[in-house]
């Protein structure tokens, strides 16, 4: 739950109502130029803690600036009671235009609340999502080893890998849809699903991040070892995965 500005708690009930708004609100104010209207994130997967966004997607067939300020009215309008939203707004060409493993979130474990996006935009293909694992592991492998090799403060620096463990996570929903055809949109499902003890320690440090400062005040090194670890081997898998595919078409 989260306590708005006024002193309201936000709860599951309550996001409910507010996305019942929004939708009407942005069916009233766009019509037929609304094409879809997603509710994605924390809220929707049913993890949400305390400090948690009401996470949205929202497409019209064009954005301008019209669009724009239309929507940030809405957007003003409707948080005054402290209630704290993220989200996006795009047009149907850029919808369309967006890599498909930065989609992953609207096709797997997103509520529709309007429309949908048919036409519009595809699930990444496997060489996507293996490439994107890669890629992710490889840039953070990068990162990782260079905070361990050269001179740093890490306790100063440890509190900044929350967003690589959480890419790295992310990684490893999309590497095992392409390997399993299964999306594991859940934390605690995903942990169910995994054998390996490192991608088990990834999932865990993002799930339980709220609740390991002291732990990252008393030991920051292990924080950065476990993203190398992670990186290093998933950065091989991924490339194994991606030449046994090439294989299997030729």
């Amino acid at each position: 739950m989260r306590e708005s500005e006024e002193g309201t708690v936000l709860d599951q009930g309550r996001v409910d109502r507010w996305l019942g708004e929004f939708v009407r609100r942005m069916q009233e104010s766009f019509g037929e130029r609304l094409v879809f209207v997603g509710h994605h994130g924390s809220w929707a997967r049913g993890e949400a803690r305390p400090d948690s966004d009401i996470d949205t997607l929202v497409v019209l067939r064009e954005v301008g600036e019209d669009e724009s300020q239309r929507y940030r009215d809405i957007i003003g309008d409707m948080t005054r009671g402290g209630e704290a939203v993220s989200g996006l707004l795009l047009s149907a060409a850029e919808m369309g235009a967006w890599p498909g493993t930065m989609l992953l979130q609207f096709f797997y474990g997103c509520q529709v609340l309007h429309g949908g996006l048919d036409g519009i935009a595809q699930p990444p293909s496997r060489r996507e999502l293996l490439d994107q694992a890669r890629r992710c592991a490889a840039y953070n492998l990068l990162s990782a080893r260079h905070y361990l090799l050269y001179p740093h403060d890490l306790s100063a620096k440890v509190g900044g890998t929350y967003y690589p463990f959480k890419e790295c996570m992310f990684a490893l929903q999309g590497f095992l849809l392409a390997e399993t055809g299964t999306f594991y949109a859940r934390k605690d499902d995903l942990l169910k699903a995994v054998t390996d003890p490192e991608d088990q320690t990834v999932v865990k440090i993002v799930r339980d991040w709220s609740e390991s400062a002291t732990d990252r005040e008393q030991r920051p090194e292990w924080y950065f070892r476990q993203l190398e670890r992670w990186c290093s081997r998933m950065v091989v898998r991924a490339a194994e995965a991606i030449e046994s595919a090439g294989s299997e078409a030729n």
